[in-house]
């Protein structure tokens, strides 16, 4: 009659290959037997075993195939030399299981250990989730998503990532407006697991049932210039800027200007062109011969010389408008007419 193999140590799902850490009993390795063998490669053999062991599958275990473990536990092609070290105790207390892999009792006890806190961790997150879940959407008492406690949840099979029942809510609208806009899915994955389509036309199909209206998508606008330091072919010289330059600008040469506007690069982008336009036909109109440069703000009182100097140019401009000369006729005696005088008024 054949030996009876145990069962696997671990079972079949324990993946810790995304665990790069081997805990390490200190206390109870310097304590064991393995510590007091006197060659060197026993030790080194036992060691690397459980290094490897760690990051198989399922965690904890070796296969039983002296090629692989010879290639595994850094004897390459020496296969001869590995069996002869297996033979003297090259896998101390590793066992043969009725899965035909070897396990280590104690490296299997370290991997269940850590495979328990990574189900921990996934059970915690589960729970983080369920919670978000109740809270976005207000659930409370026999309403609220529960996650089972942690044991009762491994032996449901660990689900996660599973969708969570929504409510589902009327929309609420203005007393005596209808509603013109359907509800969004109140899930932040549209209905947790509900594709955004079917939302959407769930929304649609309620509003239209209780006869309100659906408000078309808009179509976006024009898009707004880019910045340019040229002026740009699209910009032309319309009615209103060739009747504000006959009123503000009569001396200036506009088709002259313009072409000079348009072949000029300015140091910075500009999108009001118009505007740029409206500047440089007022520069253009206050470098013209006879042109008065504007004057810079005052900083002070005015001179005796500087009110004396505008009072003469008051006049001159008064006597323009009035006499169309910059300076009056003389004054007749006192009761004598002027004719001139008389002429002009």
């Amino acid at each position: 009659m054949s030996e009876q193999l145990p069962a696997p140590l671990v079972p079949a799902e324990v993946d810790l290959r995304d665990f790069a850490f081997l805990p390490l009993d200190v206390l109870r390795l310097r304590d064991s037997d393995l510590a007091c063998v006197a060659d060197p490669e026993l030790f080194r053999a036992a060691v690397l075993s459980w290094c490897v062991a760690w990051h198989q599958t399922p965690a904890g275990s070796l296969p039983d195939d002296d090629t692989l473990l010879a290639r595994l536990l850094g004897y390459g092609r020496d296969v001869k030399g590995w069996k002869k070290l297996r033979a003297e105790g090259g896998l101390r207390g590793w066992v043969r299981c009725d899965d035909g892999r070897l396990y280590h009792p104690v490296v299997a006890e370290k991997a269940l250990d850590a495979w328990r806190g990574k189900l921990a961790q996934r059970w915690r997150t589960e729970q983080a989730r369920a919670k978000k879940h109740n809270q976005r959407h207000g659930l409370q008492g026999d309403q609220a998503v529960v996650v089972p406690e942690f044991d009762e949840w491994v032996s449901l099979g660990c689900p996660q990532g599973q969708a969570f029942p929504v409510p589902k809510t009327a929309a609420k609208c203005p007393q005596g407006q209808p509603p013109t806009v359907p509800r969004e899915t109140p899930s932040k994955g549209q209905g947790e697991g509900q594709g955004q389509g079917e939302g959407q036309r769930e929304g649609i199909d309620t509003f239209a049932q209780s006869g309100g209206t659906v408000a078309e998508k808009q179509p976006p606008g024009p898009a707004a210039p880019r910045p340019t330091k040229k002026a740009p072919a699209s910009f032309l010289v319309d009615a209103d800027l060739q009747r504000w330059a006959r009123e503000k600008v009569p001396a200036v040469d506009i088709r002259a200007e313009t072409d000079k506007f348009r072949d000029h690069t300015f140091a910075r982008a500009i999108t009001d062109w118009p505007g740029a336009w409206r500047n440089w036909m007022r520069t253009a109109a206050e470098k013209l011969p006879g042109a008065r440069p504007p004057s810079a703000p005052r900083r002070g009182p005015l001179t005796d010389a500087e009110r004396l100097a505008e009072g003469e140019r008051t006049t001159r401009e008064a006597a323009l408008l009035l006499f169309g000369r910059e300076t009056p006729p003389e004054l007749p005696l006192l009761g004598q007419p002027n004719p001139e005088a008389i002429d002009h008024a």
